[in-house]
């Protein structure tokens, strides 16, 4: 995997894989497959995709895929809530964004996003507006929280990411919703499909990918989000990645030269 810096809102990666397990990112994910067919599920939704589709996750969303042959072959995009503000119009504190959409299948509009991805020299503006056109013909919702399985996983996804996601348990997730324990644990794995220090552990990866672009050395990132030391990162961001937090700090100098 490589990374580009398009802009502070929208981070890209190329890629090529045969499997990936279970993992999240912080952000919306959008998944444009170059070559090859994958299999994908989601605590969302699952299905096959091929050369040519676009899919989607969102915000920490986990997921997981393998390819049906050789490696799959894409490049992901992941906008800020800031560049979705931009498409789909703002939402109000506390309220919950979510794209419905799984995946759009071939289509002239993915067309225009791969063509903009696989352009020998990387256009940012033609990116920017094809990515925008796709999101514009999706589908998305916005929730406020409620004591559903879904909501009370939802409420507890929001407190680890806005809170201190290092120090985060379970009993006091539970009493800031106002649900026992137990019952958190379990809406929360049915629904997200990881118990909640996984992800919690994974919030913290992401904390360290949004500090990383930002220019931040790996050893200050290890500390800022409570990593043991610095292989401790790189243990924990590639099992998210597939790579080492170095691939991206190399990818975010390249881009900002």
């Amino acid at each position: 995997m490589t990374f580009a810096l398009q802009h502070v809102d929208l981070l890209r990666a190329r890629a090529a894989a045969v499997d990936f397990d279970p993992h999240l990112h912080d952000t919306y994910s959008v998944v444009a497959v170059t070559s090859g067919t994958a299999h994908i599920r989601s605590s969302r939704w699952s299905g096959t995709v091929r050369a040519g589709d676009v899919f989607f996750f969102n915000p920490f969303e986990v997921h997981a895929g393998s390819s049906a042959g050789g490696p799959a072959r894409y490049d992901v995009l992941y906008p800020s809530e800031t560049f979705l503000d931009s498409c789909t119009g703002p939402v109000r504190p506390g309220e919950i964004r979510t794209t419905r959409t799984g995946v759009v299948t071939r289509s002239r509009t993915t067309r225009e996003l791969v063509d903009a991805l696989s352009a020998p020299i990387a256009d940012s503006a033609s990116i920017e507006e094809s990515l925008r056109r796709l999101l514009r013909e999706c589908s998305f919702s916005v929730e406020s929280p409620a004591l559903t399985p879904m909501s009370i996983a939802r409420m507890a996804c929001l407190l680890i990411r806005r809170g201190d996601a290092r120090s985060t348990r379970t009993d006091d997730l539970a009493r800031q919703i106002g649900v026992n324990p137990s019952h958190l644990a379990r809406s929360f794995r049915r629904t997200i499909g990881v118990p909640p220090q996984t992800y919690a552990r994974q919030v913290r990866v992401a904390r360290a990918r949004e500090l990383i672009c930002a220019g931040f050395g790996l050893n200050d990132v290890a500390q800022m989000v409570d990593f043991s030391d610095q292989p401790h990162l790189t243990r924990e961001f590639k099992k998210v990645f597939g790579v080492p937090p170095g691939a991206l700090s190399r990818g975010v100098g390249r881009s900002s030269r």
